[in-house]
């Protein structure tokens, strides 16, 4: 009987009469005389009750006058059914309308048909009632145009790499400190130079050390000077030995170095140490330089060496200057040779005590030398000797115990000198 009906009497049915009308009766309705109900008279109820043939043969005029109460309560089949052209003609209002039930139930192939706009306009429980599946198998241009600030850290987290390459420098830019610290190494390995180049402080400091370990030196040093010097202690602490030696000379002379571990500093090969700068080996601590070894230390230019403190000096160990080279021994400044402390001077070799210059042999305080040490010094080094340090050599020092014809060379070389000098 209703189909007997003129498309133009179906139109003409008031609110009252076409709320009657049941789910049968209207799922039995020609297409014709269902496209001529004016479909803002059905209840919501009766919308909810439509076969997905029945919702197939609405209009594109009839879906774009759905209300939102209609919309909110299409089920996933029914809103399957919709052409690309009514998907994408639904307006914001409309959209919006969209349950999280019912967000979390679309097939990518029915997200992928929203335009860009509609993807855009999603509110943060849409979009947070999306699943990693649904995320991850968005156009390149629907993931671009979701607002990524409402992303859940697990859905960040959840993103393939592909999908992380596909976001925008905006959308990385505005990822929270929440988001950034769930990244994964293979995440970030994902984001360009222009994109890594572009976090902020803040966006930088929150990934985690344990993020920071497992970066690749090519993503470490894809990252500004102005980022790498603002890596906390966390940070650099969680940079491995092998992540350290392989910066960039201008990332790692950014890098903080009062903010590495002695074991790091230890860890440094020697090419490493010599892209140091003078500031930072001036920064060093006594616990990161008594850490270094003899190569290291050689690889310390003048400048370095002379910069170091007397506290820095002093606190090189005995086995560390025992092994120094005597090129690096002379490069001392007089005023740190003669800060060297008992044990640091006793720990010198007789070969390095006779291959200090004149300069730095008479800046050392003899007094700390042991009998054997100046029984060990050539001629040469006896002559280099200051009045002031042969009058202050001590009684041992001066004569050893065995006074007899056995008595050494040297030794009478120091009478001699000691002689010479008036001193007895």
């Amino acid at each position: 009987m209703l189909n007997n009906l003129s498309t133009t009497q179906a139109a003409a049915l008031t609110t009252t009469q076409v709320q009657a009308l049941t789910t049968t009766q209207l799922n039995g309705l020609s297409t014709a005389n269902l496209d001529a109900v004016d479909t803002t008279k059905l209840t919501t109820t009766q919308v909810a009750g439509l076969n997905t043939t029945s919702i197939g043969h609405l209009t594109t005029t009839q879906v774009g006058t759905l209300t939102a109460g209609q919309v909110a309560r299409l089920s996933t089949a029914q809103i399957g059914q919709l052409t690309t052209t009514e998907l994408t003609t639904l307006s914001t209002t409309q959209a919006n309308a969209l349950t999280a039930t019912q967000v979390s139930s679309l097939t990518t192939t029915v997200l992928n048909n929203l335009s860009t706009t509609q993807a855009a306009a999603l509110s943060t429980t849409q979009v947070q009632a999306l699943s990693t599946t649904q995320l991850n198998g968005l156009s390149a241009a629907n993931l671009d145009a979701i607002d990524n600030t409402k992303l859940t850290t697990t859905q960040v987290a959840g993103l393939t790499t592909t999908s992380i390459g596909n976001l925008t420098t905006t959308q990385v830019g505005t990822l929270t400190a929440g988001q950034v610290a769930r990244l994964s190494a293979a995440q970030i390995g994902q984001l360009s130079t222009t994109e890594l180049t572009t976090l902020s402080t803040t966006q930088a400091n929150a990934l985690t050390a344990t993020q920071v370990s497992s970066l690749t030196t090519t993503v470490l040093n894809n990252l500004t000077t102005t980022q790498a010097a603002a890596l906390s202690t966390t940070q650099v602490q969680g940079l491995t030995t092998t992540q350290l030696n392989g910066l960039s000379t201008a990332n790692l002379d950014a890098v903080d170095s009062t903010k590495l571990t002695t074991a790091q500093v230890a860890g440094l090969n020697t090419t490493s140490i010599g892209h140091l700068t003078t500031t930072q080996v001036g920064t060093l601590t006594a616990a990161q330089v008594a850490r270094l070894s003899a190569a290291q230390i050689g690889q310390l230019t003048t400048t370095e060496l002379t910069t170091l403190s007397t506290t820095q000096a002093n606190a090189l160990t005995a086995t560390q200057i025992g092994s120094l080279t005597t090129t690096v021994l002379n490069n001392l400044t007089t005023t740190q040779a003669a800060a060297l402390s008992t044990t640091q001077v006793q720990a010198l070799s007789t070969a390095q005590l006779n291959g200090l210059t004149a300069a730095k042999l008479d800046a050392i305080d003899n007094t700390k030398l042991t009998t054997t040490q100046v029984a060990g010094l050539t001629t040469t080094q006896i002559g280099n000797l200051t009045t002031t340090q042969v009058g202050t050599l001590t009684a041992g020092q001066v004569a050893p115990p065995q006074r007899g014809a056995d008595r050494s060379v040297v030794h009478h070389r120091i009478d001699d000198t000691v002689d010479h000098a008036g001193m007895r």
